[in-house]
């Protein structure tokens, strides 16, 4: 049977629930000051499940077909790195992202930085 890290579980159970729009189940994996930055500049555009629940609670609420495809997953000690396309954002768009998640000893994602293709 395989084994899993930490880092890669948090990654894909927090996918899993993305592309259910479920907010509780998405939300349980990360850690309650959890903090999510744009790679390129290092801004910090959330801090904390509160902040994540309205951001990503109503994007889930407003695109019904918002579907991530995993293209491919790199991880290494306590680092997952996810290369990702999103669909059902904007009509028609494919937007080419990448994820890389930091988790903790309790296998909950404590930050993440995010960087957007065009």
């Amino acid at each position: 049977m395989a084994s899993f890290s930490l880092a890669e579980q948090a990654a894909s159970q927090q996918l899993a629930a993305y592309n259910a729009r479920d907010i509780d189940s998405f939300l349980a994996s990360y850690a309650d000051d959890v903090e999510l930055c744009h790679l390129t500049t290092g801004e910090v555009f959330c801090k904390g499940t509160f902040e994540m629940r309205a951001i990503y609670g109503a994007m889930f609420n407003r695109c019904p077909d918002l579907h991530c495809t995993l293209v491919k997953r790199i991880v290494c000690g306590n680092i997952a790195i996810d290369e990702e396309h999103v669909t059902g954002q904007m009509p028609g768009k494919v937007v080419h992202a990448t994820a890389i998640y930091e988790v903790n000893d309790a296998g909950l994602i404590i930050k993440a930085w995010f960087v957007r293709g065009q």
